[in-house]
């Protein structure tokens, strides 16, 4: 069993009538005993927090803030030491989780001495503990999980997640074939309006360096009369005044022109100025006032595709984008279809080859894990009862294949097979179930089995066989029974017996539930106790 986790220790603080218990286990049988109400059931509900269930509040201890329930598990297995590596809790030590309730409802998990949600812990719980109580015996009613049993039985898991993988990889293939599909349909109608979109926004040819463009011109234009002022005023007082500046500096040139030095920069002064009346005569005929309407009309078609598509410019550039790769797409679509058309019947014959190789894997093995299961309950006191695991072929593909899975028993030799829903009482499905566990518990990842009212309206002959199989499930796997039979306690390694005490706190009394533990070598005073009780 080194490659599986044993739970070493529980941990109690505050927790319902316990005040602080710390609750060892061995690797092999355990059994937790007492009288009814002592508190046992506790113990079961404790370790369900530890594995992921919803915290209540009313577990908290009376007049206490919070309670703490923490387990410890052992481990020198290396692939349980990956997998806690893999979901991101690693350990070099012991395994360990504990749980935080306080009495305003709020809780707090941890595995491995971090924070971690509760499903990390539920994860952990699939992966390696096995409760068995009334819940799973209804869960044994269930047509999934009767094949999710004989897939286990039948070492199927990787031959599953391979057809459940493809399996998805149809179903996503055939939406997308009925999505193309529909689109085809209305493929003639959204083209038109596609193309209208288009040519709407390419006819405007969107940029935000366009519009802004426009917008300076449009302030130009405006501002034209003003700036025609102020350029005619600049000319006539540099060219065209009586006595403009530029001819009055050619009177200068020829005053000064037996000084070489001073004429050259009068020269240099006039060039310079008929440079400048030049480029203002220029400007000054840029523009005119009639380019401003289309510049409005410009900026307004701007402002009524921004309203209709509710975007900004740069956004219309993305959308023109957007249509013309829908529009590409619709011209497309048949080639889409046939591609689609291929991988569905690519993916559907995969799935089929798979399924089927499952269907015979399962149909094989159930005829093995019937005449096992008819043995092992026979054995628990249901003398000739006989179990049949029938596998159907399906036409259809599902979620498991092409399998269809019914468990039938005969009780009563010669009296017919039923489902299991008709004709099982409460202890034959815990039989039953305990009988598949017995089969399962060296063939999975399965390392503690928590087994809950497992000897619910049983005594005797049968309590002893059924205390006699628990003892075999614990040769592979840990086990720890709730029982009430010293029948069932006597086959154990350990015993944890629950009882309560009362005594006075500040005049107030106050009980506590004590958690009590017996080896092998001690364990017979407590099943005589047991039995002078029953």
């Amino acid at each position: 069993m080194s490659n599986k986790l044993n739970l070493s220790n529980l941990t109690l603080n505050n927790f319902a009538t316990f005040t602080n218990q710390s609750i060892d286990f061995t690797n092999d049988f355990n059994t937790i005993v007492g009288e009814t109400g002592s508190g046992k059931s506790l113990i079961l509900d404790a370790l369900q927090l530890c594995f992921g269930s919803r915290a209540d509040k009313g577990l908290v201890r009376k007049d206490s803030e919070f309670a703490s329930v923490e387990v410890s598990f052992t481990s020198n297995g290396e692939d349980i030491r990956s997998f806690f590596d893999d979901i991101g809790y690693p350990t070099d030590e012991d395994i360990n989780i504990k749980r935080i309730i306080y009495a305003n409802g709020k809780s707090k998990s941890f595995l491995n001495y971090s924070s971690c949600s509760l499903a990390t812990l539920s994860s952990v719980a699939r992966q390696f503990i096995d409760l068995v109580g009334q819940f799973e015996n209804q869960k044994l009613l269930s047509d999934t999980h009767q094949l999710s049993l004989l897939d286990k039985f039948s070492a199927n898991e990787e031959l599953l997640e391979s057809y459940q993988l493809t399996y998805h990889q149809l179903k996503n293939s055939e939406n997308n074939l009925k999505k193309l599909q529909i689109q085809k349909e209305n493929s003639l109608q959204r083209k038109d309006f596609l193309s209208f979109q288009i040519n709407e926004i390419s006819e405007l040819a969107p940029s935000s360096e366009d519009e802004n463009e426009l917008k300076k011109k449009k302030d130009y234009i405006i501002n034209l009369e003003e700036n025609k002022k102020r350029n005619t005023k600049a000319n006539f007082l540099l060219s065209e005044s009586e006595n403009n500046i530029i001819a009055n500096l050619s009177l200068l040139e020829r005053e000064f022109s037996d000084s070489s030095q001073i004429c050259e920069k009068l020269t240099e002064a006039k060039s310079l100025l008929e440079d400048v009346s030049y480029e203002i005569s220029r400007n000054d005929n840029d523009f005119d006032e009639t380019s401003l309407d289309s510049v409005l009309e410009r900026l307004d078609l701007y402002q009524r595709m921004k309203r209709k598509y509710r975007c900004e410019t740069a956004e219309l550039e993305t959308l023109l984008e957007k249509f013309e790769e829908e529009f590409n797409s619709i011209n497309n679509i048949d080639e889409q279809i046939q591609f689609h058309l291929d991988e569905v019947d690519r993916l559907s014959t995969k799935c089929h080859e798979v399924a089927l190789k499952l269907h015979k894997s399962r149909a094989k093995k159930s005829a093995i894990l019937s005449k096992k299961l008819s043995t092992i309950i026979n054995k628990l006191n249901m003398k000739g009862a006989v179990i049949d695991f029938r596998v159907e072929h399906k036409q259809e593909l599902g979620e498991t294949g092409l399998s269809s899975l019914k468990i039938y028993a005969q009780t009563n030799p010669g009296e017919g097979f039923y489902p299991l829903s008709q004709i099982a009482s409460g202890g034959e499905l815990s039989r039953i179930l305990l009988a598949i566990r017995q089969v399962l518990s060296s063939t999975n990842s399965i390392s503690v089995f928590l087994f809950d009212e497992i000897d619910t309206g049983i005594g005797g002959e049968t309590a002893v066989k059924i205390g006699k199989a628990l003892k075999e499930v614990s040769l592979n796997s840990q086990v720890i029974a709730i029982t009430h039979l010293p029948q069932i306690a006597n086959f154990s390694d350990h015993i944890v017996f629950i009882e309560k005490e009362t005594s006075k706190i500040k005049g107030q009394t106050r009980t506590k539930s004590v958690a009590k533990s017996f080896g092998k070598n001690e364990i017979q005073p407590v099943i005589e106790q047991m039995q002078a009780l029953q």
